[in-house]
């Protein structure tokens, strides 16, 4: 299954190879698993994000997926502009983690 690349709304990103764009879609798929309606996404380093939640005092599940640096922000814009997400005010570009608020 191809997730990436597949809208003409992402035109704007860099073309990407074969193999960029394997690696893209595993991603894709397993946030695709445990994401819901009402959730957000972004980009964020772990033990950043840790502390910053800890600070607003929210209680939201966090769930976290790996990815390189250079993809995190093309697969949070393919949620927020494919499939609706919201994107999380805590949301930095490349950064090596992606993250579902709960």
């Amino acid at each position: 299954m191809v997730y990436f690349c597949t809208s003409l709304k992402l035109l704007d990103m860099a073309v990407l190879n074969s193999q960029q764009i394997k690696e893209v879609n595993e991603v894709i798929a397993g946030i695709e698993k445990s994401i819901k309606p009402k959730c957000e996404i972004g980009a964020h380093d772990k033990s950043s994000l840790v502390s910053l939640l800890k600070a607003q005092n929210l209680k939201n599940e966090v769930v976290y997926f790996r990815c390189k640096r250079e993809y995190s922000d093309a697969i949070v814009t393919h949620f927020v502009k494919e499939k609706g997400v919201i994107k999380n005010r805590f949301h930095r570009n490349n950064q090596s983690y992606i993250f579902i608020l709960k």
